[in-house]
């Protein structure tokens, strides 16, 4: 059965959900051990794509393309793990500034080998010429996406 090109990117669609919902599941099941969760990986990446600068709440929500509201819930939640610290800005008061601590770069490294290990065993199949083209076409449709969030706001 040929399959048409708009079913071809209907399926590309629905499976980008699918693959994040199963993505996260195994992140979660292989994180939970060590009392992590995918979507907190998730947020402590983001903070440290700031290097040293200690980014507000706000600006990493806009990273994340999540509200200010469920970053700030995944926040509480690391920092009740002392993997991270909310302090109030210096300059202003309403707002918040995220801060990796000790705990949690010293848990990354640690783990790091292992992380390595489990990337590479999700991506084992693939040739680097797929994981080119894969890489490729993500960065389109991310172009493609905040092209059409401009557009619509």
């Amino acid at each position: 059965m040929v399959i048409d090109f708009l079913e071809k990117q209907r399926f590309i669609f629905g499976s980008l959900f699918l693959l994040a919902n199963k993505l996260q599941v195994i992140g979660d099941q292989y994180l939970g051990k060590d009392g992590m969760t995918t979507k907190q990986w998730f947020l402590t990446v983001m903070i440290s794509q700031f290097r040293d600068n200690h980014p507000t709440l706000s600006e990493v929500a806009e990273l994340m393309g999540s509200s200010r509201q469920n970053v700030k819930q995944l926040a509480l939640k690391l920092e009740e793990k002392d993997f991270l610290k909310i302090e109030k800005d210096e300059q202003d008061a309403r707002a918040l500034r995220l801060k990796l601590t000790e705990k949690s770069q010293e848990f990354w490294e640690k783990r790091q080998e292992q992380d390595n290990q489990f990337i590479e065993e999700l991506f084992k199949d693939f040739s680097e010429e797929e994981v080119n083209i894969i890489s490729s076409s993500f960065r389109k449709l991310f172009e493609k996406i905040e092209q059409m969030e401009k557009e619509l706001t």
